[in-house]
């Protein structure tokens, strides 16, 4: 089941840690905030597990389809 990514912005601090892990799920928008690509969706769902558990701001956070957060 797909899941969905959010990167908070006023959370975000631009470490670059999630683009470095997944390029293709992750880029920097104009203001050098992580933002979840179009692929980010694709992710196995471990893989989006680490990647945001490993943000020094715990700034992404990953739900359910139906829109459930999950826990990291």
């Amino acid at each position: 089941m797909p899941i969905r990514i959010r990167v908070d912005p006023q959370s975000c601090q631009s470490s670059g840690r999630c683009l470095a892990a997944a390029p293709e799920a992750f880029a920097f928008d104009a203001e050098r905030l992580a933002t979840p690509t179009s692929a980010a969706a694709e992710l196995p769902r471990e893989r989006a597990l680490e990647i945001a558990r490993a943000c020094p701001a715990l700034a992404i956070e990953l739900f359910e389809a139906d829109g459930r957060p999950i826990e990291l």
